[in-house]
């Protein structure tokens, strides 16, 4: 069974993963606005995930590792 510090340490990197997901999201979304033929949205794509990106990245950047 996984202890604290394992779980702790899990939590971080999937915060971490989490903020990475949204900036990408947020890029590949205004690449297929450029480029995409769908009708689709993509610029207020890219916004939402910006914001999400911009508003949990000083929470995720300010987790540490417990020693």
């Amino acid at each position: 069974m996984a202890d604290l510090w394992e779980i702790e340490i899990l939590s971080i990197q999937v915060n971490q993963f989490a903020l990475a997901s949204h900036f990408f999201g947020g890029l590949w979304a205004l690449i297929q606005a450029k480029y995409s033929t769908l009708g689709f949205d993509f610029p207020e794509y890219a916004i939402v995930h910006f914001n999400k990106y911009f508003k949990m990245k000083p929470e995720v950047t300010a987790l540490k590792v417990p020693q």
